[in-house]
């Protein structure tokens, strides 16, 4: 009959040492009041943005159709509908018309991705990140272009559906906001108004951020067609705000903190 396993063997290491926590997590104590202080404070913003939640959706209603006149986007505008929810965000219906993917412009696109693959290889070794990420972007807008061309009424989205998803998304993580920073920042001996003022400034980035990135997907959508959604949606949708919110984060955390623990 097998010996039985020890009782600790999740703690052990692959050479049968023992596995000890990283000193910043023996380091951090979090004292009751702490938690609770930063999760009054979450709780509060919370209630302040559903409070806010209809400025929220007429202000990005009116400056994504501040946007669209001023490109002269063609296309129909319906003010911010739906919402009425707790959470649910209300959110303009914007709709483009849209030019067919012509040979021509398959032949243009074609180019483009050659150029993307090929011009980043004669970049310097320290821009090797930017390198990988220039020819991620080729193959997905390679592959998408592939298959608007295989098969173009096939695509099930809109820019309506685009543009209203993104919204949302936005909205939701500016709700999320306030409990990620305190699972990632309140806990942590900072003084009381640096979280006040890391959770403002994150939520007037997206604030502010979100209706002028959706009115830009319009208009690069109009010039380039439905063919440049994926990549708009994979690496310039809510992946754009979150970079920001991490931004952010890190520069938080980076200043000075209080030499005492504070609550």
């Amino acid at each position: 009959m097998p010996a039985a396993l020890p009782p600790d063997l999740h703690r052990r290491g692959h050479r049968g040492g023992t596995i000890l926590p990283h000193r910043s997590i023996r380091s951090l104590r979090l004292p009751p009041g702490r938690l609770l202080a930063g999760a009054l404070l979450a709780a509060a913003f919370t209630v302040a943005l559903l409070r806010l939640q209809p400025w929220v959706a007429q202000a990005w209603s009116d400056v994504l159709l501040w946007w669209m006149r001023g490109l002269a986007l063609p296309g129909d505008f319906t003010p911010a509908v739906g919402g009425g929810e707790v959470a649910t965000l209300a959110v303009p219906g914007l709709e483009v018309r849209l030019r067919g993917l012509t040979g021509l412009a398959v032949l243009g696109h074609a180019v483009a991705l050659v150029l993307l693959w090929w011009l980043p290889a004669r970049l310097p070794d320290a821009a090797r990140p930017l390198t990988f990420l220039l020819r991620f972007v080729a193959l997905t807008h390679g592959a998408a272009l592939l298959f608007f061309v295989l098969w173009p009424a096939s695509f099930p989205h809109s820019v309506r559906s685009h543009v209203g998803s993104g919204l949302r998304q936005a909205w939701m993580l500016m709700l999320l906001t306030p409990w990620l920073h305190l699972a990632t920042f309140y806990i942590f001996p900072v003084a009381w108004w640096h979280r006040v003022l890391l959770t403002l400034l994150t939520l007037l980035f997206v604030l502010v951020l979100t209706p002028l990135q959706y009115a830009c997907h319009a208009a690069l959508v109009v010039l380039l067609g439905l063919v440049a959604m994926p990549v708009l949606h994979l690496l310039g949708g809510v992946m754009l705000p979150i970079l920001g919110f991490v931004a952010l984060y890190g520069w938080g955390m980076s200043w000075r903190r209080p030499a005492l623990d504070l609550a």
